[in-house]
C-alpha cells in the first residue's frame, strides 16, 4: 500500500493528521491493531535467527578456503556478527512488506486506470521504491521479482473478472473522532448494490485479526482526503480480504465486522495511550505518605469512604 500523504511514522507507530502539515493527531488503524499482543512470534524470531546462523555455517563447509578468515573475522566482531543472525526475522518482514507495497502499489493503479500493469510499470514501481526507501536493495534478482508481482496480478484479474467490483474510492483516508483513530483502505467497492471494504493482502494466510483493521474502517466517521477536507462516510454493510497468495490465483475472504470486533478494537485503542511510565509515582518517605499517594490515584481522601 502507498504511504497516505496525511501520515507518518513515529517511535509510537504510525500517526495521522488530519491537515497538511498539521500536527500528527490520531494513531493508525494498524497501529491500534498492533497493540495486540502476539506471543506466537517469539519462536518465529528464534526459528529465523537460528536459520540465518546455520546458513553461514553452511557457507563455512561451501568455502572451506576462507573458513580461517571468516571465523576470525567473527571473533574480532562478535557483536556485529549476533546483531546479523538477531535481524533475520526483522529483515525477512521488512522485504515481505516491501513485496506487499510493490503489489498494492500495482493493484491500486489498475484499479484507478482499469488497465494491467505490464512488466515495465512494475518495474518503475520498484525503481520509485529502491530509490525513495531504499526497498529491495539487496534485491539482485529484479526480472523474478517483477514474475513474482505478476503471478499476485493474474490472481487479482481473476478477481476483477470474477467479482465485477466498481471501485467507489481508492487508497481512501477514514477517521473517527469519537474513537480516536485513522487509516486507509485499500478500496471501498461496490459488488452488486453493497458497498464493502476491501483490502489487498499477500500474506501466506489471512489472518482472523485482519477483522479489526475491517471493522475500524467500516465504524469510521468520515472520508478524509488529502488537503484535510472531509467528506461523508458511505455506509458500508462490511468488509473482505482479497487474498493474493504466493501460488496464485486468489480468494475473497469475509470478515467479522460486528460490536464484538469494535469493542476489542477499542479496547486496543485505549492500550495504545496507556502511559506505563506514569504509573510509577515518587517513592514514600513514610507509611502517612505511601497511603495518601495512594488515595490520590483513586481520586482523591474521599476515598477513605
Amino acid at each position: 500500500m502507498t504511504t497516505p500523504s496525511l501520515s507518518a511514522d513515529t517511535p509510537r507507530g504510525r500517526m495521522y493528521r488530519l491537515e497538511p502539515e498539521g500536527p500528527l493527531m490520531y494513531p493508525s488503524i494498524t497501529t491500534v491493531t498492533g497493540m495486540r499482543a502476539k506471543d506466537f512470534l517469539q519462536g518465529w524470531y528464534a526459528t529465523m535467527a537460528s536459520k540465518r546462523a546455520l546458513d553461514m555455517y553452511a557457507w563455512l563447509e561451501r568455502n572451506p578456503d576462507r573458513a580461517a578468515s571468516e571465523i576470525s573475522r567473527v571473533t574480532r566482531d562478535r557483536w556485529g556478527t549476533q546483531k546479523k543472525i538477531a535481524a533475520a526475522a526483522s529483515e525477512h518482514t521488512a522485504a515481505a512488506a516491501d513485496f506487499g507495497t510493490l503489489v498494492h502499489s500495482a493493484c491500486e493503479d489498475w484499479g484507478t486506470s482499469g488497465t494491467r500493469p505490464d512488466a515495465d510499470h512494475i518495474g518503475g514501481i520498484i525503481e520509485r521504491m529502491r530509490t525513495g526507501s531504499g526497498a529491495f536493495a539487496a534485491e539482485k534478482d529484479l526480472r523474478g521479482l517483477v514474475a513474482r508481482a505478476e503471478v499476485r496480478l493474474d490472481g487479482y484479474g481473476r478477481f476483477l473478472d470474477d467479482f465485477q467490483p466498481e471501485f467507489v474510492e481508492v487508497e481512501q483516508t477514514v477517521v473517527n473522532h469519537s474513537v480516536g483513530y485513522a487509516g486507509t483502505t485499500d478500496a471501498i467497492v461496490r459488488i452488486g448494490n453493497t458497498l464493502l471494504s476491501a483490502d489487498i493482502k499477500t500474506s501466506k494466510k489471512v489472518r482472523g485479526d485482519y477483522a479489526l483493521q475491517g471493522v475500524a474502517v467500516c465504524r469510521a466517521e468520515l472520508l478524509l482526503d488529502d488537503d484535510g477536507s472531509t467528506r461523508e462516510m458511505p455506509e458500508l454493510t462490511g468488509a473482505f480480504i482479497i487474498h493474493l497468495p504466493e501460488a496464485g490465483g486468489y480468494q475473497a475472504v469475509p470478515l467479522r465486522t460486528g460490536e464484538e470486533e469494535f469493542e476489542v478494537f477499542r479496547a486496543l485503542r485505549a492500550a495504545w495511550s496507556f502511559e506505563p511510565d506514569e504509573c510509577a509515582l515518587e517513592p514514600a518517605a513514610d507509611p502517612k505518605g505511601l497511603v495518601l499517594s495512594l488515595l490520590r490515584t483513586k481520586g482523591g481522601l474521599d476515598a477513605l469512604g
